[in-house]
C-alpha cells in the first residue's frame, strides 16, 4: 500500500509538472505571437508599419517581375498636420491619426494593404490595380479627408492631404524606383497646391 500510495503521488505530481509546462508553453507562444505582431505594427494605429511595408513593397516588386501581376504604390501625406499638434497638443495629432487610418481603410479594397509609414504619412499597396482604377481611388480618399472636420475640444480642424501614386509592374527596375517615384510625386502634389492626386508615370521604366 505504501508503494502504491507513493506511485500515485509521483503520478500526481508528474501530471502537475505536465500541465505547468503545457501552460508555460502556451504562454510562451503567445508572447512570442504577440512580439512578432508588434514588431511589424504601428502601435498607435494598429497598421503594419514600416517594417511590414517595406517588406509587402518587395513582394509586390517581385510578384510583378515574375508573374506580370500590377498595382500601384501610393504614398499619402497629411497637409496642415503640424497646425492641429501645435494648436490642440500631440493627443490631438494621435486621435486625428487614428481617425484617418479609418477612412483610409474605409476606402481601399479588401486585399489593398494601408501602412503608416512616418509620422504623419501614409503608405497603400493597392493589388491588381489599375493606374485609372488607383486614380479614381485616390481622388475618393482625397476628397474623403479633405471633407473631414476634425473636433477636437470644441474646435474643428480641417486638413487634407497630398497624394503621390506609381506603378507597379514588370518595368519596374527594383524596389527603390517605385518609392523614388512615388516620393517624387507625392512632392509634387504637394508643390502644386495640396489636397492633389499626382500619378508619376514614367519614373517606374527605369
Amino acid at each position: 500500500p505504501e508503494l502504491r500510495s507513493l506511485q500515485e503521488g509521483f503520478n500526481t505530481l508528474a501530471g502537475g509538472i505536465d500541465e505547468v509546462r503545457r501552460t508555460m508553453q502556451a504562454r510562451m507562444e503567445e508572447a512570442t505571437d504577440r512580439f512578432a505582431h508588434e514588431a511589424l505594427h504601428d502601435h498607435l494605429t494598429g497598421l503594419p508599419n514600416r517594417r511590414a511595408f517595406d517588406r509587402a513593397l518587395d513582394d509586390a516588386v517581385s510578384n510583378a517581375r515574375r508573374l506580370s501581376d500590377q498595382g500601384v504604390l501610393c504614398f499619402i501625406d497629411l497637409d496642415y498636420f503640424k497646425t492641429v499638434n501645435d494648436l490642440g497638443g500631440h493627443a490631438a495629432g494621435d486621435a486625428l491619426l487614428c481617425e484617418v487610418s479609418e477612412l483610409i481603410l474605409q476606402g481601399v479594397r479588401a486585399q489593398d494593404l494601408v501602412c503608416r509609414v512616418g509620422g504623419d504619412e501614409f503608405a497603400v499597396i493597392l493589388r491588381a490595380c489599375s493606374a485609372d482604377d488607383a486614380r479614381r481611388l485616390a481622388e475618393g480618399l482625397c476628397e474623403a479627408i479633405a471633407a473631414l472636420c476634425f473636433n477636437w475640444e470644441n474646435q474643428c480642424f480641417k486638413v487634407s492631404a497630398s497624394f503621390g501614386m506609381a506603378v507597379i509592374n514588370d518595368t519596374v527596375p527594383d524596389t527603390a524606383a517605385v518609392l523614388k517615384a512615388a516620393d517624387a510625386a507625392c512632392y509634387a502634389a504637394k508643390h502644386e497646391g495640396r489636397n492633389k492626386v499626382v500619378l508619376c508615370h514614367e519614373a517606374c521604366s527605369g
